[in-house]
């Protein structure tokens, strides 16, 4: 029975151009999975194909999608023709749509209204996506029935139909029913136009969870999106400022620096929250009880280029009426973990960085209670940014700005982004205007000059 997923070909002998940097290849293992569609039920690739199959084996078409993909909904219609023509006896297929990063909330609804015949499994968190390594929509990928991969695509193909037909003979042994050729051709709407979205280099795979946020920005500007990085956080800055990247995320402080180039469209909002804190500590057991007891002694903080683990700081440290640099030594320690274990190992009287850094020295609440003892909070500090470049037409970013503020009701691409992370839960509209406290303290820091 063939039950489909989200499909787009080239013939198996000959790869096209571009798939070439695929996760999986031609015969490696089929990563298992058992997940919930949307009536409940577990499907789990294992069921139905490999020497442990539970159910008589199978190929499985498993066809990654989301609703907002233009190209997706373009072939649906293909698709439900060469389901009718495949769902009769003796034609051992099974196909599943994996919708990426995309829950029952958005799912349900729309199966429903579009009268979807085969499974809907929603990818709520990207973990199928992950495993398999789709990433552009859509990407279709068959399983034979010895649990290896058969064939797979990203994209689209005009000749959509023809090539699954010869894909799935190759895999089942079944003769394809006639079908007619000018009746199943698609149109392939290429964009001529690839954007890069630079993320800061991260431990949890930041190009991963945020392309399909990428691939969602491409779908509403016509465009390739992809996210791109640095080995390090000083080669993703250069970047940056050499206007290297299209759009990108990060720290306020660092789209300060970058405002000749680029401009603010949206804010990322972490926990319900617009800005976020940074903090200045001490173990408990030390004397210091307040910011004026720093007075010669020694702070630790992440930075120059921090603006949660050094900016602020300094601010809330001339708030208090001492001179960094003079009434108070400042070290820069290079990461808000290293400033959370030099205050742990009595290498500095002091540290400051964002809220929650000491968690990497106190994993847990009690012993971060007990171990440390909070100075200050720091002002409110903008949230997080994403810019685009100013030179792009200005039709392009009015799309990507309309398509970041509906980021917010899609729930299965905020958890992606979230993970590893504190969560993502809403992005909005930003101006020139949210960088402009950011410049008025900056201008008062640099008033001290170098500090000693």
């Amino acid at each position: 029975m063939l039950t489909t997923a989200l499909l787009l070909f080239l013939n198996f002998s000959s790869p096209p151009a571009g798939n070439d940097d695929l996760l999986l290849k031609i015969g490696d293992a089929a990563p298992p999975f058992a997940m919930r569609d949307l009536d409940n039920k577990v499907f789990s690739v294992r069921d139905h194909t490999g020497a442990d199959a539970k159910q008589p084996k199978k190929a499985v078409l498993l066809s990654f999608f989301a609703t907002w993909c233009k190209p997706c909904m373009k072939e649906m219609p293909i698709l439900k023709k060469l389901h009718s023509r495949w769902k009769v006896p003796g034609k051992d297929v099974e196909v599943v749509y994996i919708g990426m990063s995309q829950g029952p909330k958005e799912l349900a609804p729309w199966a429903k209204e579009e009268n979807i015949p085969w499974r809907v499994v929603p990818d709520s968190f990207g973990l199928l996506a992950r495993r398999y390594g789709a990433s552009q929509l859509p990407h279709l990928i068959l399983i034979d029935r010895e649990g290896k991969i058969a064939f797979q695509h990203r994209g689209i193909a005009p000749n959509l139909a023809e090539v699954l037909d010869q894909n799935l003979e190759r895999v089942t042994g079944e003769k394809a029913p006639p079908f007619d050729t000018a009746e199943l051709q698609v149109s392939t709407p290429r964009f001529d136009t690839t954007l890069r979205l630079g993320r800061v280099p991260s431990s949890t795979g930041s190009e991963s969870r945020w392309q399909p946020l990428a691939t969602y920005l491409g779908e509403a500007a016509n465009a390739n999106v992809e996210v791109a990085t640095d080995a390090s956080y000083e080669a993703f800055e250069k970047t940056l400022l050499d206007g290297k990247y299209d759009i990108a995320n990060a720290g306020p402080l660092l789209c300060l620096k970058a405002k000749a180039l680029y401009e603010p469209i949206a804010k990322v909002e972490r926990q319900g929250s617009p800005t976020y804190l940074g903090l200045i500590f001490t173990l408990r057991q030390s004397p210091i009880r307040a910011l004026t007891d720093l007075k010669s002694k020694k702070i630790g903080l992440v930075s120059e280029r921090s603006t949660s683990g050094g900016l602020y700081q300094l601010l809330s440290l001339m708030d208090a009426g001492l001179t960094p640099g003079k009434d108070v030594q400042v070290v820069w320690l290079g990461s808000h973990t290293a400033v959370a274990s030099a205050v742990k190992e009595g290498k500095v009287d002091a540290g400051g960085c964002y809220e929650d850094c000491r968690d990497y020295a106190w994993p847990e609440d009690r012993q971060k209670g007990f171990a440390t003892r909070i100075l200050a909070y720091t002002s409110e500090i903008p949230a997080e940014m994403i810019v685009v470049k100013r030179t792009l037409p200005a039709e392009t970013k009015k799309k990507l700005a309309a398509a970041l503020l509906s980021v917010s009701e899609m729930s299965g691409i905020l958890a992606q982004i979230s993970q590893g992370e504190k969560s993502v839960t809403g992005v909005v509209k930003a101006s020139e205007a949210d960088l402009e406290a950011l410049n008025t303290a900056m201008t008062r820091v640099q008033s001290l000059g170098p500090l000693k």
